[in-house]
């Protein structure tokens, strides 16, 4: 399973620091409750990329949340 960790949340996007492989862009995301959103782009270096999500409008999340890419 593809997890990552909320590293910061702005606005409707949080940033996601992926423990496996990096997701593509248009991925499913899910948190404990269900689907949080989907990945709208990737960031940063080649070997340390970061997932941004664009979060759903209910979704609840916060920094330091693990959650599931994919």
């Amino acid at each position: 399973m593809n997890t990552g960790e909320v590293n910061s949340i702005v606005g409707n996007q949080a940033v996601v620091k992926p423990t496996g492989k990096t997701p593509g862009i248009g991925a499913t995301v899910y948190g404990e409750n269900g689907k949080v959103g989907v990945v709208s782009d990737i960031i940063g270096a080649v070997d340390r990329p970061y997932a941004v999500v664009k979060v759903e409008r209910n979704a609840r999340i916060k920094t330091g949340d693990h959650i599931r890419l994919g």
